[in-house]
C-alpha cells in the first residue's frame, strides 16, 4: 500500500481568530472543525502528506475583499483563499481562487488525491474542476445532507442538490459517515464516522471530578431541531429525579426548569472539561428526520473518549456502531428518553458498558482510520 501520498483536502474550516477578523462567527463549527483535523490526522499518521485549503467562505455581506492567509497552529495549518463578502458572489469567487490555489500546489508538488468536505458547492465545485481540467482523482468525504435541513431553503437548496448530482458522477472515491450513505455510492467508499482525539485520553486521565450532591448530566452541541434538543427538554418533565443538566451550543433554551444549568456558547476547551466532569452525556440527534439519514453525530467520539455512559437516540446506524456501549431510547420519543434517564441515574457504575466504549474509542484511532481510508484512494 503506498503511504507517502500527497493529498490536498479541500474543505470550509475556519479557526476562531480568522471567523472573528472576518466576522463570521455565525459559520464558525467546532464539530466540523474536530472532523477535519481527525481526517488529517488519520492520512499523516500512515505517512500521506496533507494540505488542508479552506475556502474561507463569508456570509456576513460586508462587500469586503479578504486576501489569502496561510494560518499556522499547533493543531493545523490551513491556507485560506481570497474571497469576496458579496452574496452568491462569494461562493463564486471561492470555486475560482479554490481551484487556482489546487493548480499553483499541483504544480509544485504533483496532488495523488483531493478530498473535498462534503457537497457544499464552495469546495464541490472547485474539486470538479481538478478532475475535469488537472485530471486528479478526488474523493468526496460525504455527510450531513445539508438539502435536508430545515433552514437550508431555496435557491440554496436548489444548488446544492445540483452540486451533488453533478460533481458525484465524477468522484473515484467516498469516504461517507455512515453506513446508509456508503450503500448510495457506486464507487469504492469507506465508512468513517468519527476520529477518536488521542488527547482527550490525556485530559480524562488528568482530570479529577468535582464534588457534587447530585449526578450531572451533560448535553453539547447545536440547538436546532434536528440535534433533538426540544426532545431531551421535553423529557424533563417525566422525570422527578434531582440532577443538574448542563446544556452547552449556540442558541436560547425556552424552558424553566431549575435542574437545567445553560452555558451557551463557549470556548471548547470549557466545553470538554464539562464533559468530562459529568456523570452522563446525552446524544438526542433526531432519528426520524431525513437528516438523520445522512449524518452520524460526531460529538460521540469526545462523549466515548470520556469514560462516562452515554445516552443516544437511535439516529442513522448508531447502534450497529455502538451495539452495548450505550444506553438508547427510541423513536424520539421524550418519554421513552425519560425512562432511559431515569434507568440510567441509578446505574452510573456500569463499569461493562464504558469498558465497550472504551474499546470503540481505541478502534478509531487515526492510525486506524487513516490504513482504511488508504486502502480505497486510488
Amino acid at each position: 500500500m503506498q503511504m507517502n501520498k500527497n493529498i490536498l483536502y479541500l474543505n470550509n474550516y475556519m479557526s476562531v481568530n480568522i471567523a472573528k477578523s472576518r466576522n463570521s462567527q455565525n459559520i464558525y463549527s467546532q464539530p466540523a472543525n474536530n472532523k477535519i483535523i481527525g481526517i488529517k490526522k488519520s492520512l499523516e499518521a500512515v505517512g500521506a502528506h496533507v494540505k488542508v485549503l479552506s475556502s474561507g467562505l463569508v456570509n456576513s455581506k460586508s462587500f469586503k475583499w479578504y486576501k489569502r492567509v496561510e494560518e499556522k497552529s499547533n493543531v493545523i495549518n490551513v491556507v485560506y483563499c481570497s474571497i469576496w463578502d458579496v452574496p452568491i458572489l462569494s461562493t463564486m469567487v471561492s470555486i475560482i481562487f479554490m481551484f487556482l490555489e489546487t493548480r499553483k500546489e499541483n504544480k509544485i508538488r504533483p496532488i495523488n488525491n483531493i478530498i473535498f468536505y462534503n457537497y457544499k458547492p464552495e469546495v464541490a465545485w472547485a474539486a470538479w474542476l481538478a478532475k475535469k481540467i488537472l485530471n486528479i482523482p478526488i474523493t468526496i468525504e460525504y455527510e450531513d445532507g445539508y438539502s435536508n435541513i430545515d433552514s437550508v431553503k431555496g435557491f440554496k437548496r436548489l444548488l446544492m442538490r445540483l452540486t451533488e448530482k453533478v460533481v458525484s458522477k465524477n468522484i473515484s472515491t467516498a469516504i461517507t459517515v455512515n453506513s446508509l450513505l456508503a450503500k448510495q455510492q457506486t464507487v469504492p467508499c469507506v465508512v468513517v464516522r468519527g476520529v477518536t482525539d488521542e488527547n482527550l485520553f490525556l485530559k480524562r486521565e488528568g482530570h479529577k471530578k468535582s464534588e457534587r450532591s447530585r449526578p450531572i448530566i451533560f448535553y453539547g452541541g447545536g440547538l436546532d431541531k434536528e440535534r433533538g434538543i426540544d426532545i431531551l427538554l421535553d423529557s424533563l418533565k417525566y422525570i422527578s429525579n434531582d440532577f443538574r443538566l448542563i446544556i452547552t451550543g449556540k442558541g436560547k433554551i425556552t424552558v424553566n426548569d431549575p435542574r437545567i444549568d445553560f452555558k451557551g456558547f463557549i470556548d471548547y476547551e470549557s466545553v470538554i472539561r464539562y464533559m468530562l466532569d459529568a456523570d452522563i452525556l446525552i446524544q438526542s440527534q433526531l432519528s426520524q428526520h431525513q437528516f438523520g439519514n445522512s449524518s452520524f453525530p460526531s460529538k460521540i467520539f469526545e462523549y466515548m473518549a470520556t469514560g462516562n455512559l452515554i445516552i443516544s437516540s437511535e439516529v442513522a446506524d448508531i447502534k450497529d456502531f455502538a451495539g452495548d456501549a450505550f444506553y438508547y431510547y427510541q423513536n424520539d420519543d421524550p418519554k421513552l428518553l425519560a425512562d432511559v434517564i431515569k434507568n440510567s441515574l441509578e446505574n452510573l457504575d456500569r463499569l461493562d458498558m464504558k469498558l465497550v466504549a472504551k474499546k470503540l474509542s481505541e478502534d478509531n484511532l487515526p492510525r486506524n482510520i487513516g490504513e482504511k481510508i488508504m486502502r480505497i484512494l486510488t
